[in-house]
């Protein structure tokens, strides 16, 4: 992914031998354990996390693409009737779309390229469908067909209640 945003090779080898040689130590009651090697990568608080939002950017780029091809439509919101396609904050996603299974077919398609160019795993069982305006059963049928899991309004994104009536 680094490549693919113009990362000298130089660059993206330093970063390679700075994930896969970590060897990191856990306090347990106060006392370290042996040192070991993480096999996950990087997690919140590593000093190199800041590489998540490169790679995050990734998915930025194909989801833009796709709105600008006409493949996903994205919700209007506002009074200025502002397009938006999705919302990113490091690794939470939230994406919108018509509920149309064409549409959504494509944004799953478009999850799978982000794993494969990217090698990250996204985790589609604690991915959820969402429906505005649409019956229980409609989403359902939609979170059946994706593998996702059916969710319900409200919920919280980042802490922020979306759908809930405001204050």
């Amino acid at each position: 992914m680094l490549s693919n945003f113009g990362f000298g090779d130089k660059w993206v080898k330093w970063i390679h031998t700075c994930i896969s040689s970590a060897r990191i130590s856990v306090l347990v009651n106060g006392s370290p354990t042996p040192k070991f090697c993480p096999q996950k990568g990087l997690r919140q608080g590593d000093p190199l996390y800041f590489l998540f939002n490169v790679v995050a950017e990734g998915l930025n780029l194909l989801l833009v693409r796709a709105k600008e091809l006409g493949l996903v439509k994205g919700a209007i919101i506002g009074s200025n009737a502002i397009n938006i396609s999705h919302l990113q904050f490091t690794d939470n996603t939230i994406i919108f779309c018509e509920a149309e299974w064409s549409e959504m077919l494509t944004v799953k398609r478009i999850l799978r390229c982000f794993e494969i160019i990217s090698g990250l795993e996204i985790n589609f069982h604690k991915s959820g469908v969402y429906g505005v305006g649409l019956s229980e059963e409609c989403v359902k049928n939609f979170a059946s067909r994706l593998n996702y899991t059916y969710q319900k309004l409200p919920l919280k994104y980042l802490g922020f209640p979306l759908g809930a009536k405001p204050i």
